[in-house]
């Protein structure tokens, strides 16, 4: 299993290295924005909802149709995505950190951004008639 989307191919490497980008910044976002002394429940939300959009933005980058059929309009499970990108932040500060925690950390992040985009409830299906005439072989 690749870890991101540079390694999947084809698709637009550019788009898929952009989308890269901002949700390591919006992972980075998030977790800063938990602490400090103008930590607030306000600036936290705003950062998961900034952090679940560029999880979306890296999704669509990525070649296939991993939304196809997916409500983006409303949040799916983001918990392990906020945990792995606290994770992510913290992959890159302290005295084990290093270029391999930083890559692995990146993996576990774009992994996360997928399954959270697979967590996307999905479109309800049209509703069909189900008249007789509509029907194959029903002897008419």
């Amino acid at each position: 299993m690749q870890s991101y989307g540079r390694a999947t191919g084809g698709g637009d490497a550019h788009a898929a290295g952009r989308g890269r980008q901002r949700l390591k910044i919006a992972a980075t976002g998030y977790a800063a924005s938990r602490h400090g002394i103008d930590a607030t429940v306000e600036s936290a939300q705003a950062a998961r909802k900034f952090l679940r959009q560029m999880s979306i933005e890296f999704v669509v980058a990525l070649p296939g149709d991993l939304l196809k059929n997916r409500r983006i309009d409303r949040p799916g499970d983001d918990e392990m995505l906020c945990v792995v990108a606290i994770a992510y932040a913290s992959s890159r500060h302290g005295v084990d950190a290093d270029v391999g925690m930083a890559r692995e950390g990146l993996g576990l992040l774009c992994q996360a951004a997928i399954d959270y985009a697979e967590s996307l409830p999905r479109e309800e299906a049209t509703k069909r008639s189900t008249g007789p005439h509509l029907q194959i072989g029903n002897g008419v």
